[in-house]
């Protein structure tokens, strides 16, 4: 194989009370990652989508991710040339970065022949992911294997699927401005109080059989964040009249997609149009883009 394409779904990660540790796959938003072989050893980004993308390959999560596999699979005298299409909003909250570092993975595997399993191409997309996103793998897990995942380690990896029932939708609302991850991480809390932590488990726990059961009083009790959603709001104008105006029209939960700004609303299927609309008209005069998603259960795949 000289040419590989690998398409990697978004995701939505925290879901409230699981900062960290909990991401779940979105059908209808990611990224594409084009490999092809090149004359020079090392991996080389040929063209971004997005001008904003960096090229240069030790800042692109794709090529740190290819490289990575390069290396695990003791092939560093191959060379790679990357093409990034960017199917994800920069700075949004839903993976981008993940996205990118899991799609490049699973294409620079693909021209190998395949010799790393999904835990080795795991290992590479955190990695990659942490260079610029911090060292998390609540994204980059549900993009590479699709459905919803609760990350129980990172030395060793270790994670679980967590069951979403089919009912379920997932409405995001995506505004019009961006929040860099690092600027939303710089406010997260030194500490945590018992009562907080103790709190933010529970909530977890009975998200997590809310999530499986399509619950959605469970969920609406279950969904809250204590540690990271409270010192962060600030960055995000509008959210909280947004958050208001979907639980009025029906959501059963809502909270922050990751870093930011992006809204996340769990809900039925009968409700997602309605929750959409509302959140969306809480953030005018600020424009706000609907995406109404199921589970990608399929995770990461060559297209």
């Amino acid at each position: 194989m000289e040419r590989a394409t690998a398409y990697a779904p978004g995701s939505t990660s925290n879901v409230g009370p699981g900062f960290d540790c909990l991401g779940i796959a979105l059908t209808g938003l990611g990224d594409r990652v084009t490999a092809e072989r090149g004359s020079e050893p090392g991996v080389r980004v040929r063209a971004v989508s997005d001008d904003r993308i960096p090229l240069e390959a030790h800042r692109n999560t794709a090529a740190l991710a290819a490289s990575e596999v390069l290396r695990r699979a003791g092939a560093p005298d191959v060379g790679l040339e990357l093409e990034v299409e960017k199917g994800l909003p920069l700075a949004g909250g839903l993976g981008g970065s993940a996205a990118s570092a899991v799609a490049g993975a699973v294409a620079a595997n693909a021209l190998l022949d395949a010799p790393l399993g999904p835990e080795a191409l795991l290992a590479c997309a955190v990695e990659a992911e942490a260079v610029v996103a911090g060292r998390h793998a609540d994204n980059v897990a549900p993009s590479l294997l699709g459905g919803a995942v609760v990350v129980l380690g990172l030395d060793p990896l270790r994670h679980a699927r967590v069951t979403v029932h089919p009912s379920l939708r997932l409405v995001l609302v995506i505004p019009g401005y961006e929040v860099a991850t690092a600027r939303a991480r710089a406010l997260l809390p030194v500490a945590v109080v018992r009562p907080d932590a103790v709190a933010q488990a529970a909530s977890l726990a009975g998200l997590v059989v809310g999530l499986e059961r399509g619950d959605g009083a469970l969920i609406a009790a279950s969904m809250v964040d204590r540690i990271a959603e409270p010192g962060r709001v600030p960055l995000y104008p509008g959210y909280r009249e947004a958050r208001e105006a979907a639980l009025e029209a029906g959501a059963w939960g809502v909270a922050v997609s990751g870093a930011g700004p992006t809204l996340v609303a769990l809900t039925s299927a009968d409700d997602a149009g309605a929750v959409g609309e509302a959140a969306a008209a809480a953030y005018a005069p600020e424009k706000a883009r609907v995406h109404v998603a199921e589970v990608d259960g399929e995770g990461a795949r060559l297209t």
